[in-house]
């Protein structure tokens, strides 16, 4: 035994000073030896203070849980403005009410729907939006299965994707649809993207307790392996159990606060809490051990291990803690929850080590408990230590293929960004998910949209028709199978809106009138024979007139004066038979009354041949000689009924006569009035000059159908030319339809503005075109799985694609942007490309600059920071092995970040502790050195290695892909880094390159054999 005071080294085997001391953790060390009450009240203190102060951190984590992905991607920003735009609240949060009864709808059924409808538009806590699909006739079919078993509401639920607000109101949906469905013989379930993130959430909390557990026991059998003694074995996991509950308690105050906490906060702080809490313990106690074996009292033992592998915890703990809190600086929840909650746990991890362990150590050493027993393994690795320094070369090569081809497995990676694989599939989720594939289209409710945002009212013909070209553009892009929006509302073209078919229809329509104008050529012949028989016939009528009717003229103006001389013989007889005198001066005049009736006798005569001309149907049709030809009717008359005859007779026999008979008086009176109203009936009329009228007509009218008739024969000509032609120009139209009709290449389209006044087209384009024409959106259907890289490739590009189409066009100046879950998974995507550099860059650079620090060297902390890439590499290449070639799994996008920044900085823990032995063991000759390293620290780093590695295989007894995944690959590279890259590569590089490993330190001080 030697002095219990202060001691700042321990006896070399050859006397000199060996190790490099901290005194300040000496310090601490003999502080918390000291007041062992006071330490131990400050320990529990904060364990129950904090726990009453704040609420366990499960509770905060329910209700400060952050979104999964920032609110401010691409994706997200489009399904706002779209939301704003559709007047569709909600439509970043939309849970499915999806609705199976092999009953189908029946009257009671459907009764229980509208409840439903009606209960969750009155919730408006939880409820922003119901869209009830099923009760429009438009809709209908969208939301009801084809089997009629099936059927979905889509419900817009209050707060952000996967936040505390969603995870309640999906829990309020879910306990109003099964209360209204509750034994109604129709099974509910709310699924979709935000009923995911609030499923995994429970699931994480109650998996809890079961990883918990399993850690503990799993470390416990480790512990009790490598101690061989329960009270050992316990010291370690009570000194964590104490770190937990003080960094549980201020992570739930810091949470409260407003820190960044997720669902997998306390999960991963508590599994990386134990794993690190108790190699810390391991490290402390190994070397205690060494103390005591040295001949150390208990209290100078601990002190001595808390100055000097202290330190090296210290470094260690640091390296770990500053990776995980660079974590704070990514962009994804995923991440920056992480971090932070770790580098607390870390950092009580250590704190509880070099504070707590001491005393506890001091107590059992007391009670002659916690010493330390045979060491069992100290020949194997010395052997291991002797195979390495004899053959580096084979040891290095072997170890180093080995992992290079692990490593190579890695390139076959598929990363899955599908968060509903993540969890059992009995969560209601993933159970609705599998009810709607059951009877829907696969994926039906992850829709994509693509958004058409611009300044102007894009409801005219040439914008609707720009928006045409657009989609058509997308429409051609490999992959895509449908393109459904305003121009094609049932993922067609919209046929009646294209050129090609409006040309087709000209076509045809042209088509049909040619034939039938090819049918009529013979009524075409008709015609003309028609207009040319007009032409003759007229002409006839012209020679006609001409050779009758001109020497007429002077005729028929005698007929016309007669009437007035007949006016002054009409008193004189209508006196007649009153005054006789007078009636011997009328006889007197006799001879001149018969000679001008003879005289008018004879042009009624003469009027028989022009009458007979005229009746014929061509002077029916002229107005003026149908006219005259009734007034030649009319003179005709006074000749045929004898009445001109009477006059004369009646005149000459008057002049024969001194004195008439009442007789002769009585007929006089009766012819007189039967010419006098023949004569009215012509009378006033300038029958000469109207005669002349007509013949002048009649020959303009000879002419015109001249002219007609030959304008009828050119015109029937060039008819059938132009049928000919026609025929051509309809067949043009029509090839062009035929050969374009079924591809997306053909471009036209016309549309014009006011279609949107059809009640029906218009209802059905409000749902692809906003209120104010400025915003479009399409859907989009593809043929890759939408969670796929594929999916998430082609979501950039058709946004790309969308750009490229718009300049020249009314569409220049506006946006295109992608919703839905395949851009979503591509912001994520990005997102992740850009923390993984800014992380793994950072975790290279902490944990370099500290081994540099530490080793005061360069050569070293690089070979050391390849080994742990190199190990990485080869972790995550066995786990691309198991879990996607042979259990056929994709890997879950957080792993292969999370995996990095734990290997990198834990495999610095085991470095640390590996090179400042050698450093410290490198004194005469690296050789003997990495012999004795080995020997001394290869138990330590065994141990430390499986008690890490249980720590992380305990979350895959849990129920989440991430956590398993995560759990399973860091596991294995920690068994890859503790009996592989710790025990052969890096010892046999530290032979190979001998004192180099410390350039540009202080070479000359190391004194080495020869």
């Amino acid at each position: 035994m030697v002095s219990s005071s202060p001691i700042r080294t321990r006896p070399s085997r050859g006397g000199e000073k060996l190790g490099e001391y901290s005194p300040t953790l000496e310090r601490v060390a003999w502080f918390t030896l000291r007041r062992k009450g006071i330490v131990t009240l400050v320990w529990l203190g904060a364990a129950i203070g904090l726990g009453l102060l704040f609420p366990q951190l499960e509770s905060v984590i329910r209700e400060q849980s952050v979104d999964p992905i920032p609110a401010g991607v691409p994706s997200f920003q489009t399904l706002d403005r779209m939301g704003a735009s559709f007047d569709e609240r909600g439509a970043k949060t939309t849970v499915f009410v999806v609705m199976e009864n092999s009953a189908g709808l029946s009257d009671n059924t459907r009764d229980r729907y509208h409840v439903l409808v009606d209960t969750l538009r009155a919730d408006d806590r939880h409820v922003i939006a119901v869209r009830d699909l099923l009760s429009d006739p438009l809709t209908a079919s969208q939301a009801l299965s084809k089997d009629k078993q099936a059927w979905y509401l889509p419900v817009g639920v209050a707060g952000t994707l996967g936040g505390p607000d969603t995870a309640e109101a999906v829990a309020a949906v879910r306990e109003i649809a099964e209360s209204i469905f509750r034994d109604s013989g129709t099974t509910v379930r709310v699924t979709g993207p935000p009923a995911t993130f609030s499923d995994q959430l429970a699931v994480g909390e109650s998996d809890l307790v079961l990883i918990t557990v399993a850690t503990v026991l799993l470390i416990a059998v480790i512990l009790l392996i490598v101690y061989r003694s329960v009270f050992t074995a316990l010291m370690p996991l009570l000194v964590v159990g104490m770190s937990l509950a003080v960094g549980r308690g201020v992570l739930s105050g810091l949470g409260e606060l407003g820190m960044p906490v997720s669902q997998f906060t306390s999960m991963f702080m508590t599994v990386i809490i134990f794993g690190a809490g108790v190699d810390y313990s391991v490290f402390l106690i190994s070397r205690y051990h060494e103390g005591i074996r040295a001949g150390y009292s208990p209290d100078v033992a601990i002190a001595h291990a808390n100055a000097t592998i202290g330190r090296v915890v210290l470094a260690s703990a640091g390296t770990v803690a500053l990776a995980f809190l660079a974590m704070a600086f990514a962009k994804l929840s995923v991440f920056n929850t992480l971090g932070p909650a770790c580098a607390i746990a870390i950092a009580f991890a250590f704190l509880a080590t070099v504070t707590l362990l001491p005393l506890v150590l001091s107590f059992a050493a007391k009670k002659g408990a916690g010493l330390p027993r045979r060491d069992l393994t100290r020949d194997y690795w010395r052997r291991v230590g002797v195979m390495v320094i004899r053959r580096p070369v084979p040891l290095l090569a072997i170890s180093v293929v080995v992992l290079i081809g692990l490593a190579m497995v890695a390139a076959t990676i598929q990363i899955t960004y599908d968060d509903r694989e993540g969890q059992p599939p009995d969560t209601g989720s993933n159970e609705g998910y599998a009810l709607l594939n059951r009877h829907f289209p696969k994926d039906i409710i992850i829709s994509e949209f693509l958004v058409v945002e611009s300044e102007n009212d894009m409801r005219t013909a040439q914008g609707l028709a720009d928006l045409d070209q657009l989609a058509s553009r997308v429409a051609q892009i490999p992959g895509v199978t449908r393109v459904i929006g305003v121009t094609r509302p049932t993922g067609e073209k919209l046929e009646q809106a294209q050129l090609s078919w409006q040309n087709d229809q000209i076509g045809t329509k042209i088509t049909e009138e040619t034939g039938d104008g090819q049918a009529r050529k013979g009524d075409l012949a008709v015609l003309k024979a028609g207009s040319e028989q007009l032409a003759g016939g007229l002409a006839l009528l012209e020679d006609q007139i001409s050779s009758n009717l001109a020497p007429l003229s002077g005729l028929l103006d005698e007929v016309s004066s007669f009437g007035p001389q007949l006016d002054e013989y009409r008193p004189l007889v209508n006196q007649l038979a009153n005054a006789a005198p007078r009636l011997r001066q009328f006889s007197k005049q006799a001879p001149e009354l018969s000679q001008l009736a003879r005289r008018a006798q004879s042009a009624a005569d003469a009027v028989a041949p022009a009458l007979s001309a005229l009746d014929n149907p061509w002077c029916q049709q002229i107005a003026q000689c149908s006219a005259l030809r009734a007034q030649m009717a009319d003179i005709r008359a006074l000749a045929d009924d004898q009445s001109l005859g009477r006059v004369a007779d009646f005149a000459a026999q008057l002049g024969r006569v001194s004195a008439p008979g009442s007789t002769n008086i009585a007929q006089l009176q009766r012819s007189l009035q039967t010419l006098d109203s023949a004569l009215q009936a012509i009378g006033g009329q300038d029958l000469g000059n109207r005669l002349s009228q007509l013949e002048s007509g009649v020959g303009a009218l000879a002419d015109g159908a001249r002219q007609l008739s030959n304008g009828v024969g050119a015109l029937v000509d060039s008819n059938l030319q132009l049928l000919s032609g026609l025929a051509q120009v309809a067949a043009q139209l029509r090839a062009p339809a035929r050969e374009v009709g079924d591809s997306d290449s053909a471009t036209g389209f016309y549309l014009p503005a006011d279609a949107f006044k059809d009640q029906q087209f218009s209802q059905v384009a409000r749902q692809f075109i906003s209120s104010d024409g400025k915003t479009v959106r399409y859907a989009v259907q593809t043929a890759y799985d939408p969670y796929s890289a594929d999916a998430m490739t082609l979501a950039n590009e058709l946004s790309s694609v969308a750009e490229n189409a718009m300049p020249n066009t009314t569409l220049e100046g506006g946006r295109a942007s992608v919703a839905g879950f395949p851009a979503i998974n591509a912001d994520v995507q990005r997102l992740l490309s850009y923390d993984f550099k800014l992380l793994g860059i950072a975790t290279l650079l902490i944990v370099g600059l500290i081994l540099m620090l530490l080793l005061r060297a360069v050569v070293a902390p690089v070979y050391l920071l390849a080994t742990v890439v190199l190990n990485y590499m080869a972790a995550l290449g066995i786990g691309v092995l198991v879990l996607q070639h042979i259990l056929g799994a994709g890997i879950a996008w957080p792993v292969p970040l999370v995996s990095f920044i734990v290997l990198v900085a834990v495999g610095a823990d085991y470095n640390m502790l590996l090179v400042s032995r050698l450093r410290e063991e490198t004194r005469w000759s690296v050789r003997v050195g990495v012999m004795r390293t080995v020997a001394y620290t290869g138990s330590v780093i065994t141990s430390a290695g499986l008690i890490f590695a249980a720590s992380m295989f305990g979350l895959m007894v849990g129920s989440i892909d991430v956590m398993v995944q995560i759990g399973f690959i860091i596991g294995v590279g920690l068994l890859l880094d503790t009996f592989l890259v710790r025990t052969l590569v890096v010892p046999a590089l530290a032979v190979l390159l001998g004192t180099a490993s410390w350039w540009p330190g202080d070479i000359d001080r190391f004194r080495l054999a020869p």
